[in-house]
């Protein structure tokens, strides 16, 4: 089924059926902020015979987190936010997609039965296209530049609100790897899926615009595929796969990814990042990360749930 998408230039989005995904090392689900390790607290004043009491539990920031899992569409036009965003997952964190440069819409995103029946979320982007309905090719430079791209970007917990006016972050304080299942939608051929390399970007930006102007660090790291991308029998129907990416791979700081400027680029480091919290993680195609695009290619990107572990 093919649909349109309204975000920087459209969207779409989806309903997910379960609450949360099964995740071996996340130890369990909370819809946002600090998932909290429950332990027991030693009464004061000892044993039996008028002990001065006490009790009860404490909570302690545990590092297995998830951030993001099932995703659901906002029912137009009533309940959209006034930042725009017109998908969020149940966490409500808000997702938007974005494309840039030679990068357009590329005709097709999941509609509601394939989200509840994948628990996905997937977008797909033409390189040359040029971004309508009936996605003609227009002839000229490949999309292989720093500015061209196409991105999902998903906000922190909490987020999906008409009276924010930031972004609360997510404490990863505790944590020290990115668990993620993403990938392409279609194995690579001629037309499809030669863009290999996703970049990852996590960001402590709070304000709503996401241009990096409340930002203190920004970082990325650049996961190629497992092989083989797209639908496989063997790794999974819809071409996704997890992937396991220590926090300390990531880079901060230097040059690299100057597509990224259009979120404010990258800024601090991963100690500073951590501390404060995490606001926004993206996925992005980025042309010159994906040299072997070609001429009004469609590449995709899809993403289910989002955690951390130690």
């Amino acid at each position: 089924m093919t649909t349109s998408i309204n975000s920087k230039h459209s969207r779409r989005a989806l309903w997910l059926a379960s609450a949360c995904l099964a995740m071996a090392a996340l130890a369990g689900c909370t819809g946002g902020g600090v998932t909290g390790a429950v332990s027991p607290v030693t009464p004061s004043g000892g044993g039996g015979g008028g002990s001065s009491g006490g009790g009860g539990t404490t909570v302690t920031n545990s590092p297995y987190l998830l951030y993001a899992s099932n995703y659901v569409a906002y029912a137009a036009p009533a309940s959209i936010p006034t930042n725009g965003a017109y998908l969020h997952s149940i966490q409500n964190g808000d997702v938007y997609a974005g494309f840039g440069g030679l990068f357009q819409y590329g005709c097709y995103s999941f509609d509601q039965p394939t989200m509840d029946k994948t628990q996905l979320y997937g977008v797909q982007g033409q390189a040359n296209g040029d971004g309508t309905s009936s996605c003609t090719v227009i002839p000229g430079a490949t999309a292989t530049s720093s500015s061209d791209y196409m991105d999902v970007a998903i906000l922190a917990p909490g987020t999906n609100s008409t009276t924010k006016t930031a972004v609360t972050p997510f404490d990863i304080s505790q944590s020290g790897t990115l668990l993620i299942q993403m990938g392409q939608l279609a194995p690579p051929d001629a037309t499809h899926s030669n863009a290999n390399v996703f970049t990852i970007v996590l960001s402590n930006d709070t304000s709503l615009a996401g241009d990096g102007s409340a930002s203190t660090a920004t970082c990325a790291y650049d996961q190629t595929l497992t092989a083989p991308v797209g639908p496989n029998s063997v790794t999974s129907a819809q071409g996704t796969l997890n992937y396991a990416i220590p926090l300390s791979s990531f880079t901060c700081t230097g040059n690299g990814w100057p597509s990224l400027s259009v979120i404010g680029g990258l800024k601090g480091d991963m100690t500073t990042l951590q501390s404060t919290g995490l606001t926004r993680l993206y996925i992005w195609i980025s042309g010159d990360k994906n040299p072997g695009i070609k001429m009004g290619e469609f590449d995709s990107i899809a993403v289910g749930y989002v955690g951390f572990t130690m």
